[in-house]
């Protein structure tokens, strides 16, 4: 009876120990309705039971007070930090504040391990150490996660190289326009201002640049000794308006879609089409003054986000807008076309010239879309027809140069 009595304390001191080990996971949070949960959002979870500790390494935190939050962000300059706070309240933001699935892997450590990792997030969350430059390809609150697990498990974790392949099939704007489905007008502001870098196939090493990705890479990799480097997977929340979607499981975003900018695009080209027809054919005075107002209308949009492409591309931070081949139809040059509208004499004749080069990029922008060497959504589509019918008609003389000139 004895021996009983001493097999199950010994179960029961073995089963309290095991209680007791810290714990170390992964969280993801899966997007949500808002833009800024659009690509969704991971962590690390440290939970010590036998301390009352149960919190999260946050490297996805930023300052919302910062004065110079806009400027720093649009510069590519904003820092964001490591950010530790209790799960509970976390979990309570994720779930009922913003209603988005959160999924929950326990990392397959040694006690060591955890403790190492744990020791480098404590070192990294401390004021002098937890700020870092964000970047939205290559340096964000997913990149950060193989950080961690690259400088205190390095090579003994072996990384699940089918995922990072079937990852590398696609390239990092397909990705990119995956998460922005259900939000088609942020879509056609990033595409705007993304360059060519987006278009390659996601390399190996930028593979964890999104948290749905990392969620799909840790889940199949393994320790050097062969352990699973997760031991269970649970479902904490699921969202009630949205299930948990996989990219690599799921079609990608669908570039024939009809979304509303596209129909709004088409609007503009089918009101330019129909006021050409009655000022410039059917000659109606009225039309064509209004055609005028249109089109001044229009090439100064087309200067304003061609300032903001040129800032993006050429001196703000960001890597991932560089190259960015927009420039060519949507350029801070048309401050030429605003300027010379209203001249006559030699100036209409730069006029005119200015004209037929901005039509002439319009339909080389066509043809890079066309070859695949930079992509963007199907609105442009219209537009770039558009502006090759705005800045195209003055070759071949449908408006002459005093209507031109008599806004």
């Amino acid at each position: 009876m004895k021996g009983f009595k001493g097999f199950f304390l010994f179960l029961f001191l073995t089963a309290a120990a095991l209680y007791a080990q810290p714990e170390l996971s992964l969280v993801t949070v899966y997007p949500g309705n808002a833009i800024y949960s659009a690509f969704g959002h991971t962590a690390f979870r440290y939970v010590d039971k036998e301390n009352n500790i149960d919190i999260i390494y946050n490297f996805g935190t930023f300052d919302f007070t910062d004065p110079e939050f806009v400027p720093k962000f649009v510069h590519g300059q904003l820092d964001y930090f490591l950010g530790v706070v209790k799960f509970k309240r976390e979990f309570k933001n994720y779930t009922l504040a913003e209603n988005r699935s959160v999924v929950e892997q326990k990392l397959n450590l040694t006690p060591e391990e955890v403790a190492k990792v744990y020791a480098f997030l404590a070192n990294n969350a401390l004021p002098e150490n937890r700020y870092y430059k964000y970047d939205f390809i290559k340096d964000n609150c997913a990149t950060r996660i193989q950080l961690v697990l690259d400088k205190t498990l390095g090579s003994d974790i072996l990384y699940d190289q089918a995922a990072i392949a079937k990852i590398g099939e696609k390239s990092y704007r397909n990705y990119i326009r995956y998460h922005l489905k259900k939000s088609p007008w942020f879509d056609v502001g990033i595409q705007l201002a993304l360059g060519m870098p987006l278009d390659q196939q996601v390399l190996p090493s930028g593979s964890f640049f999104l948290p749905a990705l990392v969620h799909d890479i840790i889940s199949g990799s393994t320790l050097s000794d062969g352990r699973p480097l997760v031991s269970s997977t649970e479902v904490l929340y699921r969202s009630t308006s949205d299930p948990i979607t996989d990219p690599l499981s799921d079609p990608l975003f669908d570039s024939k879609k009809i979304t509303p900018p596209f129909l709004l695009a088409v609007l503009l080209l089918a009101v330019e089409l129909v006021f050409v027809y009655l000022g410039c054919i059917k000659k109606k005075l009225w039309a064509k003054k209004t055609l005028g107002f249109y089109e001044y209308t229009l090439v100064i949009l087309n200067f304003l986000f061609g300032i903001l492409i040129f800032y993006l591309c050429f001196i703000s931070d960001h890597t991932a807008t560089k190259e960015n081949l927009n420039l060519l139809w949507c350029s801070p040059l048309s401050i030429i076309y605003l300027i010379t509208f209203f001249t006559k004499g030699p100036g209409q004749k730069i006029f005119k010239w200015f004209s037929a080069f901005m039509a002439a990029m319009s339909i080389v922008f066509l043809l890079v879309l066309m070859i695949g060497l930079q992509s963007s959504c199907g609105a442009f589509i219209p537009l770039l027809v558009l502006y090759i019918i705005l800045f195209g008609r003055r070759i071949i003389g449908f408006l002459d140069d005093k209507a031109a000139a008599s806004i």
